[in-house]
């Protein structure tokens, strides 16, 4: 049946060996060089998808160990969707499992992933700071902010942010990188993406509102982490970036 064939051509596309299907026949090519070549575009196709979504990683690794990697992770993880740019979304973790000796890799990829996925990311209208003005005081501690949909919020083992701004410049990569741990924010509230740092209270709060916890306990959370720290300021900082998109709060009666 066709379906069968087509889910078998799926499986050994991918593999190193290229082993024909049956169903192929021979022609005037034969159907192992027919095969070969189809593989060979598919293949060279994905791993061309992760040099375009991965360039400052690709610049950091350099080209033949990324085409490298590139290709074991295709080999590996075939797509799941029929659309090159949601492909790569899992290269960050097989870095991580395969580049021990540079362990940042994987983080400055998990950057640029986020980067891309906010750059394509459905718009949406940020939150008027007005609407939340208008709000009486006592319903605050209720409120629950809705982070905009391109918001990806990332803690990284390295501080990758500052490389990943020199490679996208042309710097060139350094030999090592001192671990250490750095919250990033990654969203397009506009026409540009931002990548911003944040500090440990800050991201606690976020990343608690974006799993749906109400202004008071994400609040909580946050001094919990990092005593002194500065709520007002700092809702104030993310309404100005366009870090939410809405609020909701429960009916009074809840």
């Amino acid at each position: 049946m066709l379906r069968d064939l087509q889910a078998a051509m799926g499986r050994d596309l991918l593999r190193a060996g290229n082993s024909i299907p049956p169903g192929i026949e021979d022609g005037a090519i034969p159907a192992s060089i027919r095969f070969a070549i189809h593989a060979n575009n598919v293949v060279g196709s994905l791993a061309g998808a992760l040099e375009a979504a991965f360039p400052a990683t690709t610049r950091l690794l350099g080209g033949p160990t990324f085409q490298t990697e590139a290709l074991a992770f295709v080999r590996r993880h075939p797509p799941r969707v029929p659309q090159l740019l949601a492909y790569g979304d899992q290269f960050p973790d097989h870095l991580a499992r395969h580049m021990a000796d540079r362990p940042w890799a994987a983080d400055l990829a998990r950057v640029e992933w986020a980067w891309n996925a906010a750059y394509f990311a459905a718009d949406a209208p940020v939150l008027d700071i007005a609407a939340l003005r208008a709000l009486p005081d006592d319903r605050y501690p209720a409120l629950r902010l809705v982070m905009h949909p391109s918001a990806h919020l990332l803690t990284c083992a390295f501080p990758v942010l500052e490389l990943w701004d020199a490679l996208r410049r042309g710097g060139d990569a350094p030999a090592a990188i001192t671990a250490g741990t750095q919250h990033l924010l990654i969203v397009r509230p506009l026409l540009e993406v931002q990548a911003v740092t944040l500090g440990p209270g800050e991201a606690t709060l976020l990343m608690a509102l974006s799993a749906g916890a109400d202004l008071a306990h994400a609040a909580l959370a946050a001094s919990a982490i990092e005593p002194g720290f500065g709520l007002q300021g700092t809702l104030l900082a993310h309404l100005q970036l366009g870090s939410f998109t809405a609020f909701t709060l429960p009916s009074k009666e809840d």
